[in-house]
C-alpha cells in the first residue's frame, strides 16, 4: 500500500470516528432531553390523575421517556451498529424500563389531587376559623337611621338594630327602610327606663314592654322579632329567675362583646375608633354602637378597619341564633 493511500485511509477512518462520536453525543443529548420532558409529564399526570383507590379509575403513569422503547428503537435503527452506541442504547433502555431511582414516579405520590386540596382546606378550617363581626345599633329609630343604612348599603353589608318602642311612631319609614335593606330590627323595650324595667325586681313589666313593642314592629315590617337587648345591658339587674322568665316568654337576648362607648364621645369620633381597636380580638365580635352623629361619622372607618383585620360582616338571623349574654345563659 502506498503512503498516499494509507494517509487517505486513516483520514477516512478518522472522519468515520468523528461522525460516530457526533452521533453518540446527539444520542446522549436526546436521551437527556427525553428524560427531562418525560419527568415533567409524569409530575403533571400525578397531579392530574391521582392515585388508585376504590372510587377512582386506575391510571398507570407513563415512563419518563414517554413511549420509551419505541423511541429508542427508532434511534437505534438510524445510527447503525456502532458497538459503543448499541451499548449506550441498551443501558438507556434498561434504565427507562426500571423503577429504580427517579426514572419512574414514586407510587407514594400517586394521590388524587382533589383529595389533597380538600385535606388542605379542611386543615385550614380547623386551624383558622372564620372571623365574623356583628355591628349593632341601639336607641333608634332616629334621624340617623337612614344614614347608617346607606353606609351599610354602600359597603354591601348589614347590621342589627335594637329600636325603642316609644320612638317608632313618626319614624315608621326609617324602620321599614332598615328592614327592607336586609337588616334585622330587634327590640330595645318601650321606655328604655331603668325605673320601669328593673326597680321592682320583677320581670313582669320588662316582658310586657317587649311584648308590646314586638307587636308594633310587626305592624311596620310584617316580622315579629324575638331578639331583644336589655337597656343598659343585662347585668347587674337581670338575675337567673329574671332570665328564665324572658326565655319562657320566647325571647332571646343579646348583650355585646365590644362596647364602642360612642355615646361618651360626641365630639371625638376618633376615640370611638380607638375603643374598637383596643377591644376587638375574638373570632366572633358583637359591637355595641348607637344611632349618634359621631357614630355615623366614624362608621366608614370602622368598617374599613374591621375588613382589613379579616372580619366578615353578619346580620342576626333567628335560625342561626347563638348566645351572647353576660351570664352565658344558654336559654337565651
Amino acid at each position: 500500500m502506498s503512503y498516499t493511500s494509507r494517509i487517505q485511509r486513516e483520514q477516512q477512518q478518522s472522519t468515520k470516528n468523528k461522525r460516530s462520536d457526533l452521533i453518540l453525543k446527539r444520542i446522549i443529548m436526546t436521551a437527556l432531553a427525553l428524560t427531562v420532558i418525560s419527568f415533567i409529564m409524569t409530575v403533571i399526570v400525578i397531579k392530574t390523575v391521582g392515585k388508585e383507590n376504590p372510587n377512582t379509575t386506575t391510571v398507570v403513569p407513563p415512563k419518563l421517556a414517554g413511549q420509551g422503547e419505541q423511541t429508542l428503537g427508532v434511534i437505534q435503527s438510524n445510527v447503525g451498529t456502532d458497538p459503543r452506541i448499541s451499548k449506550l442504547l441498551t443501558h438507556a433502555e434498561t434504565n427507562v424500563n426500571s423503577d429504580n431511582g427517579v426514572m419512574l414516579p414514586d407510587s407514594s405520590l400517586q394521590q388524587p389531587d382533589g383529595a389533597i386540596v380538600q385535606q388542605n382546606e379542611d386543615s385550614k378550617k380547623e386551624t383558622k376559623k372564620q372571623k365574623v363581626v356583628y355591628l349593632t345599633f341601639d336607641d333608634g329609630p332616629s334621624k340617623y337611621t337612614d344614614e347608617i343604612v346607606e353606609i351599610l348599603n354602600q359597603n354591601g353589608i348589614h347590621a342589627t338594630f335594637f329600636m325603642i318602642g316609644s320612638q317608632l311612631s313618626g319614624n315608621e319609614a326609617h324602620v321599614k327602610n332598615a328592614h327592607e335593606a336586609g337588616n334585622y330590627v330587634g327590640l330595645h323595650s318601650m321606655s328604655h327606663s331603668k325605673k320601669k324595667l328593673y326597680d321592682s325586681g320583677s320581670s313582669a313589666n320588662f316582658i310586657k314592654e317587649f311584648t308590646k313593642e314586638q307587636g308594633l314592629i310587626k305592624e311596620i315590617t310584617g316580622m315579629a322579632p324575638h331578639l331583644i337587648r336589655a337597656p343598659y345591658g343585662s347585668q347587674p339587674a337581670i338575675g337567673k329567675k329574671f332570665r328564665g322568665d324572658i326565655a319562657a316568654a320566647n325571647f332571646k337576648m343579646w348583650d355585646w362583646t365590644v362596647d364602642s362607648k360612642d355615646w361618651n364621645y360626641p365630639h371625638h369620633p376618633e376615640k370611638i375608633m380607638s375603643e374598637i381597636k383596643r377591644q376587638v380580638h375574638r373570632d366572633v365580635e358583637v359591637i355595641l354602637m348607637h344611632e349618634k352623629l359621631q357614630t355615623v361619622t366614624v362608621l366608614p372607618d370602622i368598617i374599613e378597619y374591621l375588613s382589613k383585620k379579616g372580619y366578615s360582616f353578619a346580620v342576626y338571623k333567628p335560625d342561626q341564633h347563638f348566645s351572647v349574654n353576660f351570664a352565658k345563659d344558654e336559654r337565651l
